[in-house]
């Protein structure tokens, strides 16, 4: 952790963790709307309009808790938009060596970590969805939290780093 707030120290390093979290935010929305437009359609006799996805309202007042393949199927396909976006923004706006990671290794290492991601975002869900009582959105929003950071972290360190083209040796090798 210590080695992250010294990293911060640096100018460049800094530029790209502000652009970072803003393309972070911006693929979270991406997500969410894609994962909201699913699930309305999935169940929009439920809801008054669009946006009671958001706030669980329905129009009977129950709940309405949409199959979990369909929920499933939102996620998956929420992921799959959201990691198209990041690593095309992450190549040319985010990491100033973004080229480093514009190839077929840095796209499979891209995927490699965005899987990972999915992962803790998956076992997080699970875990978070028990405590918060089955609060979706909550769930999703300290998830998303988690794993902004990782997926900085192993961006900026084994991806968009210009020094990995000098460094075989601490290469992530693929």
């Amino acid at each position: 952790m210590n080695e992250f707030f010294n990293a911060l120290k640096n100018k460049r390093a800094r530029k790209e963790f502000i652009k970072s979290v803003i393309i972070g935010f911006v693929g979270g929305a991406i997500d969410f709307l894609v994962v909201a437009v699913i699930l309305y359609i999935e169940g929009h006799e439920y809801y008054p309009n669009f946006f009671s996805v958001f706030a669980g309202t329905t129009i009977s007042g129950v709940p309405h808790n949409p199959p979990t393949s369909i929920y499933l199927l939102a996620n998956i396909v929420g992921f799959v938009i959201s990691f198209v976006f990041n690593y095309a923004m992450c190549c040319f706006f985010v990491y100033e060596y973004g080229n480093v990671g514009r190839n077929k290794k840095g796209l499979l290492k891209f995927a490699l970590f965005a899987g990972i991601g999915l992962a803790i975002t998956t076992l997080a869900s699970l875990i978070g969805f028990a405590l918060l009582s089955g609060n979706v959105w909550w769930v999703k929003i300290i998830t998303t939290i988690l794993v902004a950071l990782f997926n900085f972290f192993t961006r900026k360190y084994f991806i968009f780093n210009i020094a990995l083209i000098r460094d075989d040796e601490n290469t992530i090798q693929l």
